[in-house]
């Protein structure tokens, strides 16, 4: 089997990037929501997805360790969407899931900045299967971040479990995501605020009684907008109150 010329993988790839983007009124500055201060090519999420897919699809002889080891390569790369792409080469292949440790969203984590690199890593990438495959690894490390100086890692340690609560019902998911909303619930910067709203939320149809019961003894410590938020989901089923729309009737 021929190795992959990770190299040249890599530079293709932010060629791709750079083709794919669109102009941008900011030029290569990233928008109001990436805010990371990595150079930005305004690529938009489905070119995201479809580039990742491809190349993961034209790529099935590399190894598990040749598909990590670009995805590491990414999210050391200059821009913001080689980071993004990194987290959908995770999230879209079950063979680097086998592959993925705690330590590793550590490391990954200090080359992220702003929320949406954060989130495209921490809500997607990561399957309540993995995480459960190794809890007391993964528990500790969330349990790390959610105590770190960098405020990006303590956003990274609500999104983390912000799938596995809203996929599982397994009760430690849960547990651990109280605790770390119980830990950063006086923080009041948007980046911290808006997700324990997202987190609380996530939480509300699987563990919604706890939800609740947490809210209740706790909604005068609580950010106001996660307060509200959650409130109207447990009520509504929705973050905003509006209905869904219906699924059109058979013809």
């Amino acid at each position: 089997m021929t190795e992959l010329d990770l190299e040249s993988e890599h530079d293709a790839l932010a060629a791709q990037l750079r083709a794919a983007g669109t102009p941008y009124r900011g030029g290569q500055s990233n928008d109001s929501y990436t805010g990371s201060g990595h150079p930005f090519f305004n690529v938009s999420v489905p070119d995201l997805r479809r580039i990742a897919r491809a190349w993961l699809g034209a790529r099935r002889a590399a190894s598990d360790r040749e598909l990590l080891a670009m995805a590491d390569r990414l999210f050391g790369g200059a821009a913001y969407e080689e980071k993004v792409l990194a987290a959908l080469l995770l999230g879209y292949s079950a063979r680097i899931q086998r592959l993925l440790t705690a330590a590793m969203v550590e490391r990954w984590l200090d080359d992220l900045n702003g929320w949406a690199e954060v989130d495209s890593l921490c809500a997607g990438a990561f399957w309540a299967e993995t995480l459960a495959a190794d809890w007391p690894a993964w528990r500790a490390s969330i349990e790390r971040l959610a105590a770190d100086p960098n405020i990006n890692k303590r956003r990274a340690a609500l999104v983390l479990l912000t799938a596995p609560t809203r996929r599982s019902d397994d009760p430690r998911f849960r547990d651990l995501a109280l605790q770390v909303v119980d830990r950063l619930k006086g923080e009041r910067p948007i980046l911290i605020t808006k997700a324990v709203s997202w987190l609380l939320r996530s939480m509300a149809t699987r563990h919604g009684s706890a939800v609740a019961d947490y809210l209740q003894a706790n909604a005068a410590t609580l950010p106001a907008i996660a307060v509200r938020e959650t409130r109207t989901k447990l009520t509504t089923g929705t973050k905003s109150g509006r209905s869904r729309r219906p699924a059109p009737s058979p013809a």
